[in-house]
């Protein structure tokens, strides 16, 4: 690309209302930058400058630099005339809604579990924060997403990994149904339940995959029923959070653990607490062995837990022994893999095994103690069932959960590391099961998904918006923003605090916390120059609006670097450098090269004139210093945030604060967006965006948990935040118009939403907003029932002919698992009129059974004395009949279609059966051929 000299446009000339073509004009002119930056010098007039010192002339550089200028100069002049027009029409000021583009970067989050989806090895489901990742291990590829309106913290696949239950942050339970690992597929909850008022922190399937227990801090328990989508019962038992649950003997039983000290055993069929153990301290977990309780003490501590054999509603405990460990901190987690392997995990990087002893291999132990001492105990004890195994250690400490799972003899290990990472141990069977103290079969691997295993420190995009660079103690990342998938990693050693991407997209800058500069190649792949500028935090970096060079601040010092291409690559050199006489930890140049300000550690904010680095003027408000500063691409704002919960927009010319917002956490950065005047400010846990002209909060989004953001960036369209939880997001602006009174409006209504939600005493599920909506829904519908009228227009919308299908449509609306919650509040006028329209829909629509019976028993449990109170009887009759019949054809229909499908899965076997007997006579005769075949071969030779 080129510009020739009959080409050249008069800037002036340009009139403000044909802004869009001035600004194509402005991208192609930045691309002519861009390109002439890669050259090192272009010259205007088209002509391409071969010689080594004519390319380093001082007047070429000087007219790029007022060029630019100029453009950038008449840029803001059509802005502010663009500005004043809309001033004087009277319009209304609307805004574009922000929504979430979707988080990347995390492989394994420390808040949440791993888990092999059994029975296999290949896939393992780990916590993403907001998604739950199905990764594949054979190919090193993530293979499904699935979505989290709530931070996942527990989760827990099923028997045979169909179904994977995740337990959130909020105390909701999601279950979503995992058949589908072709391909990169995103995934929605099938089913979601409300139970709990806290945090998940346990989940247990029972033997069939229908049962689903949960426990929480609320120290609750609720078992669901996962085909019927409703709360089956809820314990209450336990004063302290509940850690670990798991179903025993065919799931007849379901015990559980809790901070308070016990382990309970729950009968599911009286749906009570029959038996209680208590400890010494909190059980952090245990597993379940036979009759063997396996609890997570200071010790591992075996309890036998077992029926009295005089009453059968009696349960006794016996102390069976304790398993002595190497490491001297306490287990807090316990797992058996594969029925004969205890794995005991500690917060170091010892990972203990125990192994379980067969039935002959504990007798023939047995026998041979008995030998050496007779008046020994008869019984198998623990020195005969359980022995010590190896020992070995994980790349890191805190190992945050462990699982494991036998596949053709080798067992594999999986632990989730505290670094974002998963490390995968793999050893032999038989390397267990003999005394081999050494382990020397032990394969430890860790599993090379893309992410940060340190804190992201710097995050920004490319000019084209393309690529985002993060960079964080262990390496720099380049990442696709289309696919949110890493196409660079460049491997360092240092600590680094801050990147920006050069001109051309083709080298990033970086400052470090040792005092020094380095430069990444990004077509190479590797860091090309590093760059001492002192002993201090290098704290921050911004390109010079030019593009020409960088201002860098070093401990007290403000220093400005130009670019210069030598062989070899892409360096730069120090020209200038001013005294701040205090700590800098942000600085930004104002896009007309006016102004250099930074934040220093005195809680001001100072500015100079770039060019004689004058003293200019000083901002003070801040009680804390501020960590992050901008200038709005006009030069007239600067907005300055710190973590004293304020974000302040101050005026250029004469330094004054316009205003001063507040934000509910900490702030970490803040940035204009890009031609506007708002401001996006990232905290703890929330990302802001104000309009500084009005000085009013425009929208609120969710960001990272856990610590919060460390970084922010904005280009375009287009908000990137990197957070301690090693989670990117990013967030893109929509064309969904936002009017601020209804989005303040929709945040009330949220924290109303909250404070709606209550328990209710002997329901499982919690009463929540959505089910009182659905009960309004509800009467809304039984209104138009009980009146008749000959057509509404609720009825024309449902595409309801009848006032039955009216009903039936409405409650087919209504989820599952709400539809006890929206029955139970519907109020006492309404539940005759409910009755007579189940009855109405036992009547004329048979296959509607089963939704019609959970009506009734819905009706029937919460109403009961309602309806005995009514004097007709009649209707009650009619409608205890109609249900028997209806449930008598249900049975019939179910039977006939079961017998269907048996004798059809029979045929299919006979088949089968055909087809490997024609297979194995196959293979006799091929054989037989051959061995005939060798012997006339064998005649032939003699």
């Amino acid at each position: 690309m080129s510009v020739s000299s009959s080409q050249q446009v008069d800037i002036n000339a340009i009139d403000p209302n044909q802004v869009n073509t001035f600004r194509e004009f402005l991208q192609n002119f930045n691309r002519v930058s861009e390109l002439c930056f890669r050259a090192c010098i272009w010259d205007f007039t088209g002509r391409t400058i071969k010689d080594q010192e004519d390319r380093c002339t001082t007047a070429c550089v000087e007219k790029f630099i007022k060029a630019n200028q100029r453009v950038s100069q008449r840029f803001q002049e059509i802005q502010i005339a663009n500005n004043e027009q809309l001033m004087t029409m009277g319009l209304t000021k609307q805004y574009l809604r922000f929504a979430s583009a979707g988080l990347f970067g995390v492989v394994a989050a420390k808040t949440c579990n791993s888990s092999y989806l059994k029975p296999q090895s290949r896939f393992v489901a780990t916590g993403g924060i907001n998604v739950v990742l199905v990764w594949d291990t054979r190919f090193q590829r993530k293979v499904a997403t699935l979505n989290c309106d709530s931070p996942a913290v527990v989760i827990e696949p099923n028997i045979d990994s169909t179904l994977l239950a995740v337990g959130h942050l909020n105390g909701s339970v999601s279950i979503y149904d995992i058949t589908d690992r072709s391909g990169e597929s995103v995934i929605e909850p099938r089913i979601t339940f409300e139970g709990h008022k806290s945090s998940v922190t346990s989940l247990a399937w029972d033997d069939s995959g229908t049962l689903l227990a949960s426990g929480s801090k609320d120290t609750r328990i609720v078992v669901w029923d996962c085909v019927g989508e409703v709360g089956v019962v809820k314990f209450t038992a336990h004063k302290g959070s509940v850690t670990h649950l798991q179903f025993w003997k065919d799931s007849a039983y379901l015990i559980s653990s809790s901070t308070d000290a016990t382990i309970r055993l729950w009968d599911m069929t009286v749906k009570d607490a029959v038996h209680t153990i208590p400890f010494d301290i909190a059980v952090k977990d245990f597993a379940v062995w036979n009759d063997i309780i396996i609890a997570a003490e200071s010790q591992l501590r075996l309890m036998r837990i077992s029926q009295d054999e005089s009453n059968s509603l009696q349960w006794t405990t016996e102390e069976f022994g304790t398993l002595m460990r190497t490491a001297h901190d306490r287990v807090h987690l316990v797992k058996i893999v594969g029925n004969h392997l205890v794995t005991v995990g500690t917060k170091s990087q010892l990972i203990e095994t125990f192994y379980i002893n067969n039935d002959d291999e504990a007798n023939k132990k047995r026998k041979k103690r008995l030998k050496k001492t007779p008046d020994g105990s008869s019984t198998i004890i623990l020195r005969d069932l359980i022995r010590r195994g190896p020992t070995t250690k994980a790349s890191e400490e805190k190992i945050k959960s462990i699982d494991g799972v036998v596949e053709k003899n080798i067992i594999k290990i999986i632990c989730t590391l505290p670094s974002n990472q998963l490390e995968v141990i793999t050893f032999s069977n038989e390397a267990v099961s003999d005394d081999n103290k050494d382990w020397k079969d032990r394969k430890p691997e860790l599993l090379g998904f893309d992410g940060h295993r340190k804190i992201v420190r710097g995050i920004c995009f490319s000019s084209d918006k393309t690529a985002i660079l993060t960079a964080s103690g262990d390496c720099f990342r380049v990442w696709n923003r289309t696919n949110m998938g890493c196409i660079l990693s460049i491997l360092h050693e240092y600590a680094v605090l801050c990147c920006k991407f050069c001109p051309g997209d083709r080298h990033f800058v970086a400052g470090t916390s040792c005092g020094k500069l380095l430069i990444g190649d990004i077509p190479l792949g590797k860091i090309t120059y590093v760059e001492p500028c002192g002993n201090d935090s290098v704290w921050d970096i911004d390109i010079l609006p030019n593009n020409m060079g960088f201002v860098a601040c070093c401990g007290s010092f403000l220093q400005f670097y130009e670019y210069l291409i030598i062989e070899g690559g892409l360096k730069f050199e120090m020209k200038r450098q001013l005294n701040v006489q205090e700590t800098a930890l942000s600085v930004k140049v104002s896009p007309d090269m006016k102004f250099v300000a930074a934040g220093l550690m005195d809680h001001t904010i100072k500015m100079f004139y770039l060019d004689t680095l004058k003293f200019h003027l000083s901002m003070y408000g801040h009680s804390l210093p501020p960590v992050s500063i901008d200038i709005s691409s006009d030069s007239t704002l600067l907005v300055s945030c710190s973590a004293d919960k304020t974000v302040k927009v101050w005026g250029m010319d004469f330094g004054d604060c316009h205003c001063s917002m507040t934000h509910s956490d900490g702030l970490n950065s803040c940035r204009f967006l890009e031609r506007t005047h708002q401001v996006v400010s990232v905290a703890k846990e929330t990302l802001n965006i104000y309009d500084a002209d009005i000085h009013q909060r425009v929208q609120t989004l969710k960001a990272h948990v856990e610590g919060g953001a460390t970084c922010l960036a904005t280009q375009g369209k287009f908000i990137a935040s990197a957070g301690k939880d090693q989670t990117i997001r990013l967030f893109n602006r929509t064309q969904e118009v936002l009017v601020l009174s209804d989005e303040r409006e929709q945040e009330r209504e949220e924290e109303l939403d909250k404070e709606a939600t209550e328990e209710v005493p002997g329901v499982a599920s919690l009463k929540t907003s959505e089910s009182e909506k659905s009960a309004d829904k509800l009467i809304e519908a039984l209104d138009i029932y009980k009146d008749q009228p000959a057509s509404h227009a609720l009825m024309d919308a449902y595409g309801a002919k009848t006032h039955e299908e009216f009903i039936l449509k409405t409650l087919s609306m209504i989820k599952a698992s709400e539809l006890e919650q929206s029955i139970m509040l519907l109020p006492l006028e309404y539940v005759r009129t409910m009755t007579l329209a189940v009855t109405s829909i036992f009547e004329t629509y048979p296959l509607a059974t089963e939704g019609a019976f959970r009506c009734l028993n819905a009706l029937m449990k919460f109403h009961r004395v309602t309806l005995a109170g009514y004097s007709d009887n009649d209707s009650f009759k009619t409608v205890a009949e109609l249900a028997s019949k209806r449930c008598k054809e249900l049975q019939e229909v179910v039977g006939f279609n079961l017998a269907a499908l048996s004798m059809l899965q029979n045929k299919k076997q006979e088949k089968e059966k055909v087809q490997t007997f024609k297979e194995m006579v196959g293979e006799r005769k091929r054989k037989r051929k051959n061995k005939e075949k060798a012997l006339k071969r064998a005649l032939l030779m003699v």
